[in-house]
């Protein structure tokens, strides 16, 4: 798919934009968890750029449906650069303070939600239906290197330069991405005034994106996993960083070796993904679960960096796995005509997630201990591959089902 110059600038924009986003998702925790000491306030500050999904996607989704997708995905893109640039000079001059930076970083998530919107209704048309699940692994491969690589220099970069030089590096992967999206050479539907219009503040039309996560049996397990998937990666990511600090008592870079173990992971999950693809969806989401949550149990019971480097290994290979199957599973039901606005839904239902998952992570790391909170997350792990298991309507490969 990489010969296709549509999906290769697609792919290259979102591997330098990720990339830059693990370097923010070191740094920031970190410089609070460093003045605060206190995993409460690294949450808030997380949580800042997950409101815009929860308050925003559903009308967002809307407004997108009937519009130039490429235009919207390259101006949010800008504000993004704009925005990150912003924090950087905040950081700079030493004027860090819990709001300002939630503040900005608020902004940036509106930003982000036109973004992802935008980019998950254009892939189809790009990549091809009968091909999502290949698309998605090789998004998710753009991910894994950034996630190996990016932690690993972050941490590097944050003791050699500085946590403002450090975020600099991920305003300019939003620009460099802002050119790939603007190098698409595709058509897109868009409808006339008088469609647009009618749907303009319809919240009939919101609520629709909402109800179709719901509508139907293998939608429903589908959201299942969404919400899952979301609080998995975001509690466990923060937890982390949390272990690695106050448990473990690692530097910064240590910390990044520690979190590069997720993009280690996640390259094995790729080549893994060709070789599984065509097993019956139940068995293989329940048996990915299974192992992303004996990868979370690992890191709970670490006491050095290379057993809960391990611990990631195993649980984002994993889970980004997973992403790779739920994903392509809503898109290969779902009808073009409804694309953005199940994406809408799905982003509303993930802030929803997120934010309670970050929340749950900083409450009880600080008021309890991060080796409870992890554990908890492991549990969920394996409660949701035994649900996978008993799917038996799902007996078969992904690609063998349809739109419903």
């Amino acid at each position: 798919m990489l010969r296709e110059r549509n999906f290769l600038m697609l792919w290259l924009g979102q591997l330098v934009s990720i990339f830059g986003g693990r370097f923010s998702e070191l740094v920031i925790p970190w410089i609070v968890l460093e003045i605060t000491d206190s995993p409460i306030k690294a949450a808030i500050v997380a949580i800042s750029t997950h409101i815009a999904p929860l308050l925003f996607s559903l009308p967002v989704g809307v407004w997108i449906e009937n519009r130039p997708k490429k235009k919207i995905a390259m101006s949010a893109e800008l504000i993004r650069a704009i925005m990150m640039s912003l924090l950087v000079f905040v950081i700079y001059i030493d004027q860090f303070n819990v709001m300002v930076i939630s503040s900005i970083l608020f902004i940036t998530g509106i930003a982000g939600l036109f973004f992802t919107i935008s980019i998950n209704s254009l892939l189809p048309g790009i990549a091809g239906r009968k091909r999502l699940v290949e698309a998605y692994n090789y998004l998710e491969a753009a991910d894994a290197v950034s996630t190996l690589i990016g932690p690993l220099l972050a941490g590097f970069a944050l003791t050699a330069i500085g946590a403002a030089a450090t975020l600099g590096i991920d305003a300019f992967s939003f620009l460099l991405s802002f050119i790939g999206i603007a190098c698409l050479t595709i058509r897109e539907k868009v409808s006339n005034k008088n469609q647009q219009s009618t749907e303009k503040g319809s919240w009939k039309q919101v609520l629709v994106g909402l109800k179709l996560l719901f509508s139907t049996k293998i939608q429903r397990f589908i959201t299942l996993n969404l919400a899952v998937l979301n609080f998995s990666t975001h509690s466990v990511s923060l937890l982390a960083i949390v272990y690695a600090n106050q448990v473990l008592g690692l530097t910064a870079a240590e910390t990044g070796i520690l979190l590069s173990g997720a993009g280690a992971g996640n390259i094995v999950g790729i080549f893994l993904m060709h070789r599984v693809k065509d097993m019956h969806w139940n068995k293989l989401y329940g048996t990915i679960l299974v192992v992303s949550g004996l990868g979370v149990m690992l890191i709970a019971i670490s006491s050095t960096l290379w057993s809960a480097f391990a611990g990631m290994f195993l649980f984002d290979g994993a889970l980004s796995m997973a992403f790779v199957i739920n994903g392509a599973a809503r898109q290969t039901i779902t009808s073009d005509s409804f694309l953005a606005r199940v994406s809408s839904g799905g982003i509303l239902l993930a802030g929803i997630v997120v934010i309670i998952a970050i929340g749950f992570a900083g409450v009880v790391a600080e008021l309890i201990n991060p080796v409870l909170a992890l554990s908890l997350c492991a549990v969920l792990l394996l409660v949701n591959s035994l649900i996978s298991y008993v799917q038996k309507h799902l007996k078969k490969p992904l690609s063998s089902f349809g739109i419903e």
